[in-house]
């Protein structure tokens, strides 16, 4: 069953290369202009979403490190006395 699909679907692919038209289409400057501010908008998105997670997280391992620098410098002090 598979098989017979997978070779109608390579016959279907070579007809489609096979039959070829011009497009006759071109993309005006509003249409490239609205590619690239769509582009951007997703990409702008996506560090806003991302910006207070990874905000989360940094503030997170900055505490949990910043008591262990303590406790180590704590310790370099009392053994300098």
């Amino acid at each position: 069953m598979l098989d017979k699909f997978v070779k109608t679907f390579y016959l279907f692919f070579i007809i489609m290369i096979c039959i070829r038209s011009n497009a006759y289409a071109y993309i005006d400057p509003g249409t490239g202009s609205f590619i690239i501010q769509s582009i951007l908008a997703i990409g702008g998105a996506i560090v806003f979403y991302l910006g207070y997670p990874i905000r989360l997280l940094k503030n997170i391992y900055i505490k949990i490190f910043k008591k262990k620098l303590k406790s180590s410098e704590s310790t370099v002090n009392k053994l300098k006395k």
